[in-house]
């Protein structure tokens, strides 16, 4: 009986050491209450950028077609949720371009050229209604959109909010980093602006999730003589010149002088790289492509394809500050004056 009773108390204590471990883990393991998604919708049109010319054409032709087209993109869209504990609703949000008017000003008056890929227009954050409207609506005219849901933690989810806090509060000037649009800015880099791919791929990068896919970037070397305004001594470019350049400088002469690097990451491109990574999934069970699992989001107006990645375990640069002094130069976040002087 003594044996009995010895071997049962072990039982007890060692179930209670379990279920006091378990309790614990349940007490402070948050990480299931925190995701991010990135949604991304392609261009309403193929933009292609094998070169100048053709960029600029088809460019054109999708921005015609969006005037028609309600809840459209024509370059594309790329935009953010983020669901946390930490928070009281989820944010629901990117940053988009304000009218078209200064498009128009910069490319037929000021005759900036290929510099408009790249150069600062105003910008706004966007809210959770009008995209969670965009959403419906790309569904309802069965449209493409796609998404890649993470599961992350609480350091990883804490960085988040402080980018996106940081990004649209003003500056004693009164100015958000969120007022200012444009390609070539990268909002890690304090006080910049952003497109709404570069937005969303800073997200990630604060948060430790791998980014850098060369599947989603565009890389291109603009020749100088197509870049104008106060980004290279306020020369005009003409557009006919743009449609006579069939090819994008091979690095010929010398960087910043001769030719202008300009990467940018494309909505169009992770739309595609998405679709492709599900069929691989679906195709061979076997293969596991860095841990994504083909993934839908069901609303009432349709389905949304996608991949979901547990991240909880990614390492996060904690010791790294979320806003960064800029590492690159780039034409697009300079001072003109500075501008001007560079090729004097």
């Amino acid at each position: 009986m003594g044996k009995i009773n010895k071997f049962t108390f072990l039982i007890i204590f060692f179930t209670f050491i379990l279920s006091f471990r378990l309790l614990g883990a349940t007490q402070e393991d948050t990480t299931n209450n925190h995701e991010l998604t990135i949604f991304v919708i392609p261009s309403l049109r193929d933009i292609d950028w094998q070169s100048p010319s053709s960029l600029s054409q088809t460019t054109t032709k999708s921005w015609i077609s969006s005037k028609f087209v309600r809840h459209s993109y024509y370059i594309g869209h790329l935009f953010i949720e983020l669901t946390s504990s930490l928070l009281d609703k989820p944010v629901v949000t990117s940053v988009r371009s304000v009218g078209n008017k200064e498009k128009l000003r910069l490319l037929y008056k000021e005759k900036i050229g290929m510099a408009i890929i790249g150069a600062p227009l105003k910008g706004r954050m966007e809210s959770a209604d009008e995209l969670v409207r965009s959403i419906d609506f790309t569904l309802k005219k069965e449209r493409s959109i796609a998404f890649i849901k993470y599961s992350i933690n609480e350091n990883a989810a804490k960085r988040i909010i402080e980018f996106i806090d940081g990004f649209s509060k003003p500056d004693s000037t009164s100015q958000a980093p969120c007022d200012i649009y444009g390609g070539g800015y990268w909002p890690r880099y304090k006080g910049e602006g952003a497109g709404c791919s570069a937005f969303g791929m800073v997200v990630m990068e604060v948060a430790g999730l791998k980014h850098d896919y060369p599947e989603w970037i565009h890389s291109v070397n603009i020749p100088a003589e197509l870049v104008g305004g106060q980004y290279n001594n306020y020369i005009k470019v003409k557009n006919s010149a743009i449609k006579n350049t069939t090819a994008w400088n091979d690095r010929s002469g010398t960087a910043n002088i001769d030719y202008f690097s300009f990467s940018i990451y494309d909505p169009t491109l992770i739309y595609n790289w998405i679709i492709n990574m599900r069929s691989t999934c679906e195709s061979d069970t076997s293969i596991i492509l860095s841990g994504f699992k083909p993934a839908v989001i069901t609303r009432d107006q349709g389905t949304i394809p996608g991949l979901y990645l547990d991240a909880r375990n990614m390492h996060i640069p904690l010791d790294e500050p979320v806003f960064k002094e800029r590492e690159t130069f780039s034409i697009f976040a300079i001072p003109p004056t500075t501008q001007s002087r560079r090729h004097k």
